[in-house]
């Protein structure tokens, strides 16, 4: 009884207008739940589902030279096992002694070892590299937003200025994180967009001593801004040398042969040494990635920083 009663009531409120969801009535029928849009979220979440979408049909994707180099290194490797493996058979007994196979291994280990340093630090040094970019895009994000708000501080005379702020963040994240892989912006459009930036500032007449400390601080966080523009486009790409890089890879060449020499022939052996060959491909595709962080490919740069400051910029 005590159920229908309920059921009634729920019925009745339903019937009244009211929606009622656990027992508390949310709206009126009818009435649409409305949300002031401060931060321009809905014009963000649209055009983040279009660069998610981008991101699906274009990449990421491995640059060629990239792909190159590893698939080389891996015919290197596996050839260099396989060679040695065909030694064994050619050579004559005496070749594969015991105390040449001692002598052979000795060798090896030196091999193995400044291999294996070497392929530490320049793993390194691309992640050094990674992190160095990571920072001055973060840089760049903290910028704009600090600029935005000593402009909104200034007042209503600054909103030309904060217009072209906008503008140039928009199209400073099209340029570094495009969901197509040509961009639709270059550096020299975003470079007069910042120029712009830069004149309206100048163009600001303070009226007392505190909006004059304003735009001497606005002044101060474009130079900044310009400072991480040149920082960014003076990237060189990948940090590793790729003369160095093959002299590696031929390294790794003489390792292999001499694991083939002495190995037994056998599928679980060739499968192993491929599969030791595609680890240490990874390595060096990491490398290649790590150390040229602004390229479009499989490890890039995180835009949340610039996606939070077009989000922060945007509301009045």
């Amino acid at each position: 009884m005590g159920r229908r009663l309920r059921q009634r009531g729920r019925a009745g409120g339903r019937q009244c207008g009211d929606s009622v969801s656990n027992g508390v009535p949310t709206r009126l029928a009818g009435e649409q739940r409305t949300r002031p849009d401060y931060l321009g979220t809905d014009i963000l979440r649209r055009n983040w589902n279009y660069r998610s979408i981008g991101l699906l049909v274009y990449g990421p994707k491995i640059d060629s030279s990239y792909f190159y180099i590893c698939a080389f290194s891996v015919v290197a490797m596996s050839g260099g096992a396989l060679s040695g493996m065909v030694a064994a058979w050619v050579l004559p007994d005496h070749h594969l002694s015991r105390k040449s196979a001692t002598a052979v291994k000795l060798a090896a280990s030196l091999v193995v070892l400044l291999t294996s340093l070497v392929l530490a630090l320049m793993l390194s040094a691309a992640n050094s590299s990674f992190s160095v970019n990571a920072g001055i895009v973060k840089k760049l994000g903290s910028d704009l937003i600090h600029l935005d708000h000593v402009l909104r501080v200034y007042g209503p005379e600054a909103n030309g200025a904060r217009a072209d702020l906008r503008a140039y963040a928009t199209w400073k994240n099209e340029e570094l994180f495009s969901a197509s892989p040509v961009p639709t912006t270059t550096n020299r459009a975003t470079a007069d967009l910042l120029d712009k930036l830069l004149d309206s500032i100048l163009s600001l007449a303070p009226a007392d001593r505190r909006q004059t400390a304003l735009v001497a601080q606005a002044q101060t966080i474009t130079a900044n801004i310009y400072a991480g523009r040149w920082l960014l486009w003076e990237n060189p790409g990948t940090t590793v040398p790729i003369q160095f890089l093959f002299v590696l890879i031929g390294w790794l060449f003489l390792i292999f042969l001499s694991f083939g020499l002495f190995a037994p022939v056998n599928a679980t052996v060739v499968t192993s040494f491929f599969l030791t060959s595609l680890a240490v491909m990874g390595a060096i595709l990491m490398i290649l990635e790590l150390g040229d962080p602004m390229h479009q490919s499989l490890v890039r740069i995180s835009s949340e920083p610039m996606r939070i400051a077009l989000a922060e910029i945007g509301r009045p």
